[in-house]
C-alpha cells in the first residue's frame, strides 16, 4: 500500500472532507435536492429538460411557413476572430454575394458587422464580376433588399453580461461600420443567441432607430405560457 509521507498531508483533512461530502450527494440524488429538477423552477422552467413533449393550442390549418436564410457568426467561441474568418466565415460571404446576384428572387439576412467589415476592408475594392468590385455588389444588394442587414452591432453580445456602455458602444461602432461600408442603417433589432435580458435594451435599441426585434431566446415560462395559448 502506498503511503504518502506526514508533510503531504498537512491541511488536505478539509479537502478530504469536501470530497467525501460531493461523494454522499452524488450517490444520493434522490435525498438531496441538488438536481436540475428541484432548482429548474426558480428560472421559470416549465418541466424537466426532456419533458418537450406537451400539447400545443390549436392552430389555424391555413398556416405561413418564413424560411429565414441568415447569418449567426460568432467572433470567437472554438476558434478566434481570425481562424473563424478564414476556414468559413469569408467563404461564406463571397458565396452569398454570388448566389443573390445569380437570382434576384434570393434574399439573405445577416447579423454581426465584423466580419463584415473585414471581408470589405481587404477585399471590397477586387473585383467581383466585370468592373463590379465585391463592395458594389454588396451595396446593390443591400439597396435592393436581397441582402438585409439587421443588428446593426458590430457583435452580437451576451446581453446579461455585457456593460450597458460595452452595448453602446457596439452599437455604436456597428452603426458606423454599416455607414461606411455599405452606406446603409437597419431598423430591426436581432438578439437570435443572447444570453440574459436587461431592462435597458429596448431604449438602446429605440434610439438605435431600431423598430422590431428579432428574439431568439426567452423564459421557459413565457415560451410555455405562449405555446399554450397559441401564440408562438
Amino acid at each position: 500500500m502506498f503511503v504518502l509521507p506526514r508533510r503531504y498531508m498537512r491541511g488536505s483533512g478539509l479537502v478530504l472532507a469536501l470530497a467525501a461530502v460531493a461523494l454522499v450527494i452524488s450517490g444520493n440524488r434522490g435525498a438531496f435536492s441538488f438536481g436540475k429538477s428541484h432548482w429548474m423552477t426558480w428560472f421559470g422552467e416549465p418541466g424537466p429538460a426532456t419533458d418537450r413533449d406537451y400539447s400545443l393550442a390549436p392552430m389555424s390549418r391555413n398556416l405561413t411557413l418564413h424560411v429565414v436564410p441568415h447569418s449567426h457568426s460568432d467572433i470567437g467561441w472554438n476558434l478566434s476572430f481570425q481562424g473563424y474568418y478564414s476556414q468559413s466565415v469569408h467563404l461564406v460571404m463571397r458565396r452569398v454575394v454570388t448566389e443573390l446576384w445569380k437570382d434576384t428572387r434570393r434574399r439573405f439576412t445577416w447579423g454581426d458587422l465584423a466580419f463584415v467589415d473585414m471581408w470589405l476592408s481587404q477585399e471590397g475594392g477586387d473585383l467581383f464580376r466585370g468592373n463590379i468590385t465585391w463592395r458594389d455588389a454588396v451595396r446593390t444588394l443591400v439597396r435592393e433588399g436581397r441582402w438585409s442587414v439587421v443588428g446593426g452591432t458590430y457583435v452580437s453580445p451576451d446581453e446579461g453580461l455585457a456593460t450597458w456602455w460595452a452595448h453602446n458602444a457596439i452599437a455604436d461602432v456597428g452603426h458606423r461600420i454599416l455607414a461606411a461600408q455599405l452606406n446603409a442603417t437597419t431598423e430591426i433589432g436581432w438578439q437570435i443567441d443572447n444570453f440574459g435580458h436587461v431592462s435597458t435594451t429596448p431604449y438602446l435599441l429605440a434610439n438605435a432607430g431600431c423598430k422590431a426585434l428579432v428574439l431568439g431566446r426567452m423564459a421557459f415560462r413565457q415560451l410555455r405560457e405562449m405555446a399554450d395559448s397559441g401564440g408562438l
